[in-house]
C-alpha cells in the first residue's frame, strides 16, 4: 500500500524481520529435514538400491522443489553468504579438477558441484531460525536411535540382511565391526560424533537418548579415528573448558569406575591384558600400529598412504584430475597403471592429488580463514565450544577419510562448519562482545 502524501517512505523490512516472518514450521520444512536426515543417516543409498536410479532423481528433484519454495520467501542468498568461501572453493575444485583430468569426468564434476550447493542451501534453511535448527537436531538424534536399532537387529538376525533395505550393507558378524544403515564403520563413527555435537540444540530428553545411542554406535564400529577423537575432545574439554563442578564430577566418576573395575578383576581373576584381548573393539582401538590389519594382509592406512606418496613426485603441479583420490575405486582412474587400488584415506592428500598444490593451498587458506572467524564470532562460551568441537571432528576425520567432499555426511558437515558460527538460529547465543 502506498504511503500518505508527504509521509516519509516506508523502510524495507530488515533481515531479522524477514526471517521472523517465516519462523512457523510447516510440512515443507519437515520434508526438507527428512530428506537431509535420510542422507545423513545412511538410508539414501539403501533407498536407491531398493527402488533404482529413479529414487535418486526423485529425492534430488524433491529437494530442489522445496528449496525453490523457500527461495521465494527467505533471503537464501544472504543466508548462504557465510558459506560463500567454501562454495567458491568447491566451484574452483570442480572446474580445475575437470580441466586437469585426461579422462572424461565432466558429468561427475557438475553433479558434485550442484549437489554440494544444494545441500549447503538446505542447511542454510535449517540454520535460519532456532526452531528449524531444533527440529533438525532432534531428527538427527532419532536417526541415531534408528541406526542403533538396525545395527542390533543385523547383529542378532544376520538373515535380515537379505532384505532389499539392508542388501548393500554386507554385514559380517565375524568382523566385529557394525555400522547400521551407513554400511561403513568409519562413516558411522564420523556421523555419530557430529550428531553428538548437534545434540546441543536438541530437546533435552532426545539429546540424552541420542548421546547414549551415539556412544554405543561408536563402540560397535570399533573405529580408531572416532574413538580417539572422542577421547581427545573429552579430555580437552575437562582439562581446559569445563566448569570446576563438572570437572570434579568427572573425576569422581572416573575414580568410582576405576575402583569398581579393580575389584571386578580381583573377583573374577581376570587381567587387563585378557580383558583387552577378549574385546574386539578395545583391542582394535588400542592397536595404533594396525598390526591386526597387517596380519590379515589388508592394506593398512600407513601402507596405502605410502603408496600414494610414491605417486606424488611424478604428479604435475596442477594435479592428476578430479576423483584421482578414489584410486582404483574409480573406473576412470583404475585403467591408469601404477595407481593404488584404494584412496589415500586422507582428504588433504586427496585434494593435492586431484588439483595439485594450488588446490590444497587454497583449501587450507579457506579453512584457516573460517577458523579465525569462529574465534572472533561473538558467541556465548557453550555455543563456541560446541562449534569448535564440531570443527575438530570434521577436520580431524579428514586426516583419515578421503571421501569428505564427495559424500552426504561431508557435504552436511562442511556446510555447517561455515554456516553455524554466523547462523541466525544462534542469534540468541551471541554474546555482547565485539
Amino acid at each position: 500500500m502506498n504511503s500518505e502524501p508527504g509521509a516519509p517512505p516506508m523502510a524495507s523490512p530488515t533481515f531479522g524481520a524477514v526471517l521472523a516472518r517465516f519462523d512457523r514450521l510447516d510440512l515443507r520444512h519437515l520434508a526438507l529435514t527428512g530428506i537431509l536426515c535420510t542422507m545423513f543417516g545412511g538410508a539414501f543409498p539403501a533407498l536407491v538400491t531398493m527402488f533404482g536410479h529413479g529414487a535418486d532423481l526423485a529425492m534430488w528433484f524433491s529437494l530442489w522443489g522445496l528449496l525453490a519454495t523457500f527461495w521465494a520467501e527467505l533471503p537464501l542468498r544472504r543466508l548462504l553468504a557465510p558459506a560463500a568461501p567454501m562454495i567458491l572453493w568447491m566451484v574452483f575444485y570442480v572446474v580445475w579438477g575437470t580441466m586437469a583430468a585426461d579422462y572424461p569426468i565432466f558429468d561427475e564434476a557438475y553433479r558434485l558441484g550442484l549437489r554440494f550447493l544444494t545441500v549447503a542451501a538446505a542447511m542454510a534453511v535449517v540454520t535460519s531460525r532456532p526452531g528449524r535448527l531444533r527440529v533438525f537436531a532432534n531428527a538427527v538424534q532419532l536417526m541415531l536411535v534408528v541406526n542403533l536399532a538396525v545395527t542390533l537387529l543385523l547383529m542378532n538376525r544376520p538373515g535380515y540382511q537379505e532384505m532389499p533395505m539392508f542388501a548393500q550393507l554386507n554385514v559380517d558378524v565375524e568382523s566385529d565391526r557394525f555400522a547400521g544403515l551407513w554400511g561403513n564403520a568409519n562413516v558411522a563413527g564420523l556421523v555419530s560424533l557430529m550428531a553428538l555435537a548437534l545434540a546441543a540444540w536438541a530437546s533435552p530428553a532426545l539429546a540424552r537418548i541420542g548421546r547414549a545411542c551415539g556412544l554405543a554406535i561408536i563402540y560397535l564400529t570399533a573405529s580408531r579415528t572416532a574413538a580417539w577423537i572422542l577421547v581427545g575432545l573429552t579430555v580437552g574439554y575437562l582439562a581446559f573448558l569445563a566448569p570446576p563442578r563438572v570437572r570434579a564430577k568427572a573425576l569422581a566418576a572416573a575414580l568410582v569406575l576405576a575402583v569398581c573395575g579393580f575389584f571386578a578383576l580381583k573377583w573374577t581373576g581376570a587381567s587387563v591384558e585378557r580383558l583387552v584381548a577378549d574385546s574386539p573393539t578395545i583391542s582394535r582401538v588400542l592397536d595404533l600400529t594396525e598390526s591386526t590389519t597387517a596380519s590379515t594382509r589388508s592394506g593398512t592406512r600407513r601402507g596405502v598412504l605410502a603408496a600414494w606418496f610414491r605417486r606424488i613426485p611424478a604428479e604435475p603441479w596442477y594435479g592428476y584430475g578430479l576423483y584421482t583420490l578414489y584410486g582404483g575405486e574409480s573406473s576412470d582412474v583404475a585403467a591408469r597403471p601404477g595407481f593404488p587400488v584404494v584412496g589415500p584415506h586422507n582428504l588433504y592428500v586427496g585434494i593435492y592429488l586431484d588439483v595439485g598444490i594450488v588446490g590444497l593451498a587454497t583449501f587450507l587458506a579457506v579453512i584457516l580463514a573460517q577458523l579465525v572467524r569462529i574465534r572472533r564470532c561473538p558467541l556465548v562460551p557453550r555455543a563456541r565450544h560446541v562449534i569448535l568441537g564440531f570443527t575438530l571432528v570434521l577436520l580431524g576425520f579428514s586426516f583419515f577419510n578421503h571421501n569428505m567432499l564427495s559424500s552426504y555426511p561431508g557435504w552436511i558437515g562442511y556446510s555447517l562448519l561455515f554456516l553455524l558460527p554466523a547462523a541466525p538460529a544462534l542469534a540468541e547465543q551471541r554474546s555482547s562482545r565485539r
